[in-house]
């Protein structure tokens, strides 16, 4: 009777062992063939631009790498041939260089910066066409759809940047000429026009030299022939088509019209970004700008802790007012006599 027990105790020990190792073996191994479905593969976001054109194109590249620098996202290509145009194919082939640049690289975008150079006769075989004659203009019109043709044909997304203002009065109106018909054919291509050549002029339309740089000082932006731009312009100029193209593709859009916030000695201020109605440049001269009406609209908007200053707006400023001076015109009032910040001398009476 003992020994049926012990046998029997055997039994049910080594049934107990061959089921626990059955399941084990039914058990999925991690990385085995029943788990690896998955395992998510990691996704290349990279958005990819290539930057192509004359000098300026390579200035406005170099710009928008170090303003897209912080955001990894953005990957930018910077290709240009100082003086490439559309006009003389003959001295650079946008259209027949563009497939072996593009050659092996995925882009998502291109950047076209032309037209500096092209404000001369082109080659139709035998002839030379005049600069603005509607001959030419056809000739440069169907010079622009090749390049365009080749652009869409590889899936691009195409943000064709507009000259920018020329310092000389002749020059500015021939590149308008172009710019026009820059303009004309990229719409009708059904691509991004983007023209920043207001932020580069004064309030008045006038060519200027000077203005915000990315930081919002305001600096001198371009050099002293009234072309190309120093590296704190090709900063600003990157920046604002950065924000640009980060609108189009619906990635949000970062401040375009930076400015300078004065010194305020608050516990906790929160300050908005309030215009710069004028500075001193260290030369005798005196930079003075004119607020828009949202600029205005948020110049007295001050919180700090419970106290909130109402904005006020174009339309709140009382026509030869001191806030009409100081807000329009960008003129200090001095301090009233016996004030602390009164610096005015008064001799003694004897």
């Amino acid at each position: 009777m003992l020994l049926r027990l012990v046998i029997a105790s055997l039994g049910l020990c080594l049934a107990s062992t061959l089921l626990q190792a059955q399941a084990v073996e039914n058990a999925p191994i991690m990385g085995s063939q029943s788990t690896e479905g998955a395992i998510a593969e990691p996704v290349d976001d990279t958005y990819r631009i290539l930057v192509i054109g004359d000098a300026l194109a390579g200035g406005l590249g170099a710009g928008l790498s170090r303003m897209a620098e912080p955001e990894p996202r953005f990957e930018i290509v910077n290709r240009f041939q100082e003086t490439s145009g559309i006009a003389r194919p003959e001295v650079y082939d946008w259209p027949a260089s563009l497939p072996k640049i593009m050659e092996g690289k995925e882009f998502n975008a291109v950047v076209v910066l032309l037209g500096a150079y092209d404000r001369q006769a082109i080659r139709e075989g035998d002839f030379r066409l005049v600069f603005n004659t509607p001959e030419w203009k056809a000739a440069y019109a169907a010079r622009i759809d090749e390049l365009l043709e080749v652009l869409n044909a590889a899936g691009l997304k195409v943000f064709w940047v507009a000259i920018p203002p020329m310092g000389d009065a002749k020059y500015e109106a021939d590149m308008k000429i172009v710019a026009a018909l820059q303009k004309q054919e990229v719409l009708g291509k059904g691509q991004v026009y983007v023209d920043l050549r207001s932020s580069f002029l004064t309030p008045d339309g006038e060519y200027t030299d000077k203005g915000p740089d990315d930081t919002g000082e305001v600096r001198k932006l371009r050099s002293r022939d009234g072309i190309a731009f120093f590296k704190q312009g090709n900063n600003r100029f990157g920046q604002l088509l950065l924000a640009e193209i980060k609108r189009v593709i619906g990635t949000g859009q970062i401040e375009t019209a930076p400015t300078v916030t004065p010194k305020v000695d608050l516990p906790s201020p929160e300050i908005a970004v309030v215009p710069l109605f004028g500075q001193d440049n260290g030369d005798g001269s005196f930079v003075a700008f004119q607020p828009d009406e949202k600029l205005i609209s948020e110049l007295a908007r001050v919180v700090a802790g419970d106290i909130i200053v109402k904005a006020i707006s174009r339309s709140d400023i009382v026509p030869g007012s001191e806030a009409e001076k100081l807000f329009i015109l960008g003129q200090a009032q001095p301090a009233p006599a016996g004030r602390f910040d009164d610096f005015s001398y008064v001799k003694p009476t004897p």
